[in-house]
């Protein structure tokens, strides 16, 4: 199938994802914007995942790009942003997928609407790895928001203030990539260094469904949360102070055993199925 010139983008990086991967493939193909070309990285996957590209070939405006050796989590997806040839993109895991049909053109609409804006967010829903809804998150602020606010924020929480991004300008990301001092905070660290000086947009429907089961990479990075808290905060010019850092950690142990009765939960929703 020849590639067709698109506006939007849908990258997944992929390893090991053929348990889920159809999903967010399918959530692709139910969209109602037309013009999307989906780039998928298969970052030397050792299951089935090149089969299933391969019989998604012909159903989608498909690219697939196969790494010779498996990367670090970070170089994968910066891997994958160098493949970005369209006005927008989103990134999404190849374990969720996109919860509405509409979700991208609503994305398209807003970045077309608001050309200064840098990425829409969305609200999200959380579900087990039966597509079971455990939450759904919802962001409480205005239309348009301040990174910065959203930044500090999340410092303050001990919990990602963005969200997941359904939408972003492939110019305002320029030469910015995942870095890599970030693992739990990675996603944090680019949706703040993307709209700091632009502001960001949400639209508050659940239009990304965020899928949690034990291989979930939560439950294994949330030791290093309260470093890399830290470490945004002086990245990005925040004050923590000794009574900061001490609240830090405080409010960084109870989200942590929060999420980690969260994880519990989700374990007992899957096995009562």
């Amino acid at each position: 199938m020849a590639r067709i010139v698109a506006q939007f983008s849908v990258l997944i990086p992929v390893y090991n994802g053929a348990t889920f991967l159809a999903e967010a493939l399918q959530s692709v193909a139910d969209q109602t914007l037309e013009d999307i070309q989906v780039v998928v990285s298969n970052n030397a996957s050792s299951d089935g995942t090149a089969e299933i590209l391969d019989q998604w070939k012909d159903r989608l405006n498909l690219r697939v790009i196969t790494q010779e050796k498996t990367l670090p989590m970070q170089d994968h997806f910066n891997a994958i942003l160098d493949f970005v040839e369209t006005e927008f993109y989103v990134l999404l895991c190849h374990d969720d997928y996109l919860a509405d049909p509409d979700a991208l053109l609503l994305a398209r609409d807003a970045l077309v609407a608001a050309p200064t804006i840098a990425a829409v967010y969305c609200d999200l829903l959380y579900v087990n790895p039966q597509r079971r809804q455990l939450a759904k998150r919802t962001f409480r602020r205005g239309h348009f928001f301040s990174a910065d606010m959203a930044g500090a924020k999340t410092i303050s929480t001990a919990r990602n203030q963005f969200g997941i991004p359904l939408g972003v300008r492939h110019a305002s990301l320029g030469a910015l990539r995942y870095d890599s001092r970030f693992y739990y905070a990675m996603d944090v660290d680019l949706s703040w260094a993307l709209s700091r000086h632009q502001d960001a947009l949400h639209i508050p429907k659940p239009l990304i469904a965020n899928r949690y089961g034990d291989t979930n990479m939560t439950w294994s990075l949330l030791s290093k949360a309260r470093n890399e808290f830290l470490e945004l905060a002086k990245k990005y010019d925040i004050t923590v102070g000794p009574v900061g850092y001490v609240r830090l950690s405080a409010v960084n142990f109870v989200v942590s055993q929060q999420k980690r009765i969260f994880g519990l939960y989700q374990r007992l929703i899957t096995r009562c199925r």
